[in-house]
């Protein structure tokens, strides 16, 4: 069997055609892929952060297992198994174009545990965060063209355009500015400062040092959404030259999505909200699974490892321990209606909440008192408020508490059954400041002009 997992850094599910009816798209070479295959509606991620989603991804366990919850530099468990060496064993050719292993900090080789190829292409580079997908598809076309015909493979590409600083190579950054929003619509903008805290302040001021506006940074990551799109369609091309892409098992998931200004989070992924949790999957197998197919019920990362083996017929192995996802198969057979009723997702980076969704129902707990000055309870209709515009606790409290049990009992189960800690435990990364820079700067000049 021939496995290709493309994971794409930072990608909202509504930056996708196939996901919104967005016309023109920006992505006609994934829509085309989701009319080939099966394309999940409600995929949702249990972190928003890469290094734990990847863990989660790999291994099939949920963070409140495997315990990384944030970017924090503590070694990911040596006991976690990753998908690529479960394949390795099973006598699959594997190989990994990615540079995840930049960020697992104390045991960088996780990351690369499977792989008889492991190509960095950023090596020569002092970021990974602006490397351009053209130099991660030239790699794996190259590597596909040498093993294309090998009966059993796995090929693994991390793509990372879509986080910020959002960089987009020439012909998409003419794109991106030639739809950049007018002045007046600029005018309307608050200034990032007036928005934005310390440290991810910073970081964004880093590279943005022309001080573009809010609206012309989300040209540039739409463009970058683009630039992404268009090199998968190179992986695509070049499976399809090869006579392979019909035996080719080709799913494309994004590990978190972005917030572009939604509930004042400007160009990155904290918080739980749709932007963030709610991410794209496709899965496309000729061979095996139905065309154009959308499939509505809950879905979450840790459903990609089981189904992965479930379709390659391999047995999960003795002594990798429990996995929490599920394989998606029943559920495209139709065998199924749901596979579970609801996903909890965690954060820790940043901020420290926890949440439950449902097809129709969100509910946000923070554990800290909300930079942005939310409450510590968020309810959201999804069916009626997409955009999660709207608190509706107040509205329905039945609903609230029926969801906080199921979410209280959800997370007391999880750690009963593997013996350990709540990850939140831990505590976040790196606390954002309350103040904006704004209104610190504002302080500031007040203490100078009192002679502090």
């Amino acid at each position: 069997m021939k496995i290709v997992l493309i994971a794409i850094d930072t990608l909202r599910a509504d930056r996708l055609g196939c996901y919104n009816n967005r016309k023109p798209s920006l992505t006609p070479h994934l829509d085309s892929l989701a009319k080939q295959g099966v394309l999940f509606e409600n995929m949702i991620a249990e972190n928003n952060v890469t290094r734990s989603s990847f863990v989660t991804i790999m291994t099939g366990k949920n963070p409140h297992q495997h315990g990384i919850v944030n970017m924090k530099h503590v070694p990911i468990p040596a006991r976690l198994v990753p998908l690529a060496q479960i394949l390795q064993k099973h006598g699959y050719t594997t190989a990994a174009v990615d540079c995840n292993h930049r960020i697992t900090g104390k045991n960088s080789a996780w990351f690369k545990k499977g792989y008889q190829t492991y190509i960095d292409p950023a090596e020569d580079k002092e970021t990974h965060l602006t490397l351009p997908a053209r130099e991660v598809s030239q790699k794996a076309v190259a590597w596909l063209k040498k093993h294309a015909h090998e009966p059993d493979f796995f090929l693994f590409l991390h793509y990372w355009d879509p986080h910020y600083p959002y960089m987009p190579e020439p012909p998409y950054a003419k794109w991106a500015e030639k739809h950049a929003a007018t002045v007046s619509e600029v005018r309307k903008e608050p200034s990032l400062k007036a928005v934005m805290r310390e440290p991810l302040w910073s970081f964004i001021n880093k590279y943005n040092k022309s001080g573009l506006p809010a609206s012309s940074i989300r040209q540039r990551y739409d463009g970058s959404v683009k630039q992404v799109d268009d090199s998968i369609g190179d992986i695509i091309k070049v499976l399809s030259e090869t006579g392979t892409l019909e035996e080719t098992l080709l799913i494309a998931v994004a590990d978190h999505g972005e917030s572009l200004g939604e509930h004042r989070i400007y160009f990155d992924h904290h918080g739980l909200y749709e932007p963030t949790i709610h991410v794209p999957c496709i899965i496309s197998y000729p061979k095996r699974l139905p065309k154009n197919k959308r499939i509505t019920p809950l879905c979450q990362h840790a459903d990609i490892f089981p189904t992965v083996l479930h379709l390659a017929g391999i047995r999960k192995p003795k002594g990798i321990g429990r996995i929490d996802g599920r394989s998606l198969l029943p559920l495209i057979q139709g065998k199924v209606k749901q596979i579970r009723p609801f996903v909890v997702s965690c954060e820790a980076n940043w901020q420290l909440k926890r949440s439950i969704r449902t097809l129709r129902w969100k509910l946000i707990r923070s554990y800290e008192k909300d930079v942005y000055g939310n409450p510590k309870w968020e309810l959201y209709d999804l069916k009626k408020d997409r955009g999660e515009t709207k608190n509706v606790i107040a509205q329905h409290p039945q609903v609230a508490k029926q969801l906080r049990g199921q979410m209280e009992r959800w997370v007391k189960q999880m750690l009963q059954k593997y013996r350990r800690k709540d990850p939140l435990a831990q505590g976040v990364k790196v606390k954002l400041h309350r103040a904006t820079v704004a209104d610190e700067e504002k302080v500031k000049q007040r203490l100078s002009e009192l002679g502090y």
